[in-house]
């Protein structure tokens, strides 16, 4: 613990600590150069920057890493592990984060990310390929708002951008992994 202009500062590890431990991942590396950032697809839709909420994890601002949208909006995309010059996995450290928020039941600024999440895996699950048109129609449904992409979605399944009829392919199979995943996760 530090004092500095008579004000105490306190830096709690063990957040960052429980992260790099689940994660494999040593987030202390972190010196905030901000290439990750730079290079988000996905950050004009994000609260904080892939820098920052890694600033977050290191300082033990549980809230701030774990409250806000930036954890499920990233889209794994891999980006900023690419470009970060200390070979840190920050997109296995922003699923790490997600994993954690959902095992300790924390409400989370998601905008329906968490919903938009579990239908596409169980859409993956049953019919063993991603089904666009029923991933959207169930998320709007879900969210009461069953009609709200309808005239897009017909302009798209015209031009032949998405398809009507979901494409099965193999479910058994998928099925089987997922049976699999979750017999290892016990």
């Amino acid at each position: 613990m530090k004092v500095i202009n008579k004000k105490e500062i306190k830096v709690d590890s063990s957040f960052a600590e429980e992260v790099a431990e689940r994660s494999g991942e040593n987030v202390f590396l972190c010196y905030q150069c901000r290439k990750c950032a730079s290079g988000c697809p996905s950050r004009i839709f994000m609260d904080s920057t892939p820098t920052e909420l890694m600033r977050y994890v290191q300082l033990g601002m549980v809230d701030e890493a774990m409250k806000g949208n930036t954890a499920w909006f990233c889209v794994s995309c891999q980006t900023c592990s690419t470009r970060c010059p200390q070979d840190i996995d920050i997109a296995h450290v922003v699923d790490t984060i997600r994993i954690i928020v959902q095992e300790k039941k924390i409400k989370a600024d998601t905008r329906n990310m968490r919903l938009f999440n579990w239908i596409w895996m169980k859409t993956i699950k049953y019919m063993g390929r991603m089904y666009e048109a029923g991933l959207v129609g169930s998320l709007n449904l879900f969210t009461g708002k069953p009609f709200k992409d309808m005239a897009l979605g017909a302009r798209m399944i015209k031009k032949g951008k998405i398809k009507l009829i979901p494409p099965i392919r193999n479910p058994l199979e998928t099925m089987k992994m997922f049976s699999r995943a979750k017999r290892l996760k016990k």
